[in-house]
């Protein structure tokens, strides 16, 4: 469509807005709290976008009535940004957020609504992305040590199976 969706400011925080593209419409305020929005995601079929807002939401925005919806609960540093990935069958939405002064993998299921910590461990991992398959989701990590206070090191790519799709035992 011709719909554009976009943060600014209102008030000293960030809002997220919508505006039609070739001017028909004026602009139109769709969410607004007393913290700030950002890390927009849009999902592959472009029916929701997921965001962050404040320090401990993640909300998502159903594109067709343009409700909005908590889906979960978790820390985010008000000084960073967080990567949000849809699935491509759009069913699962996998983010970063902070655990414990590090970063884990959040998971969160449209269909069953619930949330899982992928990771939650001691050292940080992050920037979900899923396979086009959907059998796994890759993430960038450094599984050898944490990162605070003095910083992380180089981070390696990981490969997360997430269903057991091998169930015949090993012989």
């Amino acid at each position: 469509n011709n719909t554009l969706y976009y943060t600014r400011t209102n008030k000293g925080f960030t809002a997220l807005y919508t505006l039609k593209a070739d001017g028909s419409a004026a602009e139109k305020l769709l969410c607004k709290a007393d913290c700030n929005i950002k890390s927009l995601k849009m999902s592959h079929k472009k029916e929701k976008i997921a965001f962050v807002q404040g320090n401990n939401a993640v909300m998502c925005i159903d594109l067709k009535d343009n409700s909005v919806a908590k889906l979960a609960d978790a820390q985010f540093w008000s000084f960073n940004r967080y990567t949000l990935n849809f699935s491509f069958d759009d069913s699962y939405l996998a983010f970063e957020a902070m655990n414990l002064f590090e970063r884990d993998i959040y998971l969160y299921s449209f269909k069953d609504k619930e949330l899982h910590n992928l990771t939650n461990s001691a050292c940080s991992e992050g920037q979900p992305c899923f396979s086009p398959d959907g059998k796994y989701l890759f993430l960038g990590g450094n599984l050898s040590g944490s990162t605070f206070p003095r910083g992380g090191g180089a981070n390696s790519v990981y490969k997360l199976a997430l269903m057991d799709y091998n169930t015949k035992p090993f012989k």
